[in-house]
């Protein structure tokens, strides 16, 4: 958010941060009045406790669907994408159950990472939607981007069977996102993802 506010909007960041699942940044709390001084001075008395450098929690938020992908946007200052294994998992699509959170970034995205996954591209903005409150790579890009870093063939199979049933994607946009012009991985992936779009069509 960009809002600027004049002096201290407590409520208005524990307001942010539960439609985060409780996570704010340093960034989220500046623009709501809070220095750092202010914001270690809640981390002491209990109000807010500290997750990651420069990440917080509202101590009393309840637990949030999707909870762990919500702190890595956080973490991202809203820069990251939810995608490849964990996009799937988002939408539903097949059974993979990744243990670690994966983000798409732009290359410039220099913060180290605390755990996650990150995956370096300049997405267009087509290649990008809402689900659920969370930002996450398209149906189509997902799938692509999950079989060309590894996720097995019988996942991505199913993905493509469930995004074409469930309207979340098109047979031409599934192909399209594996047919993109200067995509590295175009040559590997284009015939698996055309056996599966044929077989999900037939």
């Amino acid at each position: 958010m960009n809002r600027r506010c004049k002096g201290t909007d407590l409520r208005g960041l524990e307001s942010l941060a539960l439609a985060q699942g409780g996570y704010f940044d340093q960034a989220d709390a500046r623009e709501h009045g809070l220095g750092k001084d202010l914001v270690h001075y809640h981390v002491r008395t209990g109000r807010f406790e500290r997750v990651y450098p420069g990440v917080y929690r509202l101590c009393s938020a309840p637990p949030a669907q999707h909870e762990d992908l919500l702190l890595a946007w956080v973490w991202s200052n809203g820069r990251g994408v939810i995608s490849h294994e964990s996009a799937l998992e988002l939408y539903g699509l097949s059974d993979v159950l990744p243990h670690r959170v994966h983000l798409t970034v732009s290359p410039s995205f220099a913060r180290a990472s605390p755990g996650y996954v990150l995956h370096r591209a300049k997405l267009n903005p087509d290649e990008m939607t809402e689900y659920e409150g969370l930002p996450a790579t398209a149906p189509a890009r997902t799938i692509v981007d999950a079989a060309a870093s590894g996720t097995g063939p019988e996942q991505i199979e199913l993905a493509v069977r469930q995004a074409i049933e469930r309207g979340l994607a098109t047979t031409e946009q599934v192909r399209a996102a594996a047919a993109r012009s200067r995509y590295r991985n175009r040559r590997a992936v284009l015939p698996m993802i055309e056996e599966f779009v044929r077989r999900a069509t037939t």
